[in-house]
């Protein structure tokens, strides 16, 4: 009796351990199966491809470039860029050489070119706050120019280049004169020592005068560039548009000693 219990016992054992094989063999075929052949379909390896470059070109021949390669279009915004042509390709995502499956989306972003705006009012402004709003609007100054103006008052914006409300183009230089005030009824020389060169100009044409030779002495009493004399003495009464001549300083050219 006890010996047909063991032989029982044996048999069962290796029933058990014969199911046990086969039913982990199964699992590993499936797992297998799931890994090399179910998983790779699904997730579609086997069709990734390399997204194409289309920076810097034009957004028909990008669009083209990309759905040749069975990749979807999507303009995920517009942008301002000089350096760019409109309606050109800044940037894309994802990037060049990405890979992705086909079907993907890449989103691009198109250039518009340079920004264009209304030119703001600069007449009747200050030289100072003219110079404001031209920065302010990412433009830049400019030629300044001085003139003798019997309408607007000393320092104040009498003309500009580009007339109020025209379209300009954003990082464009934009000129302007500035009023010295009323014409002189009398022309008088003023005091130009000591000043530099713009200075007086301004003051002579503010006086109605021109500024005339310029001629240059050496002296280290002095910082260069200032003017130690005036053909025409201050105070004088001249004619109108008269020419007054200016000597500037200037430091003296240091000697070079051979060693």
């Amino acid at each position: 009796m006890k010996k047909m219990i063991a032989t029982l016992k044996n048999h069962m054992t290796r029933k058990n351990l014969t199911f046990l094989g086969l039913f982990f063999g199964i699992l590993i075929a499936l797992y297998l199966l799931m890994d090399l052949v179910v998983m790779p379909l699904y997730t579609r390896q086997h069709q990734s491809i390399a997204v194409p470059t289309v920076t810097n070109m034009s957004l028909s021949a990008a669009e083209k470039r990309l759905r040749d390669n069975g990749l979807k279009v999507v303009i995920a915004g517009e942008k301002y860029d000089e350096n760019y042509p409109p309606g050109h390709v800044l940037f894309q995502n994802p990037e060049a050489s990405s890979p992705v499956k086909k079907g993907r989306r890449v989103y691009l972003t198109v250039g518009k070119g340079k920004k264009v705006l209304n030119m703001p009012k600069l007449v009747g402004l200050s030289e100072r706050d003219a110079r404001f709003v031209l920065a302010d609007h990412n433009l830049q100054i400019g030629n300044v120019f001085y003139e003798l103006d019997n309408f607007y008052p000393e320092g104040v914006v009498s003309k500009q280049s580009l007339p109020e409300g025209n379209t300009v183009v954003m990082g464009e230089s934009i000129d302007f004169t500035v009023s010295l005030g009323l014409e002189p009824t009398e022309f008088i020389v003023p005091e130009l020592i000591g000043k530099t060169l713009k200075e007086a100009r301004l003051n002579l044409k503010k006086s109605g005068l021109v500024l005339g030779q310029v001629t240059y002495q050496t002296t280290d009493k002095l910082l260069p560039d200032t003017i130690i004399h005036q053909s025409i003495k201050a105070g004088e009464s001249v004619e109108k548009a008269d020419t007054v001549h200016v000597v500037l300083s200037q430091l003296p050219e240091t000697e070079s000693h051979n060693e």
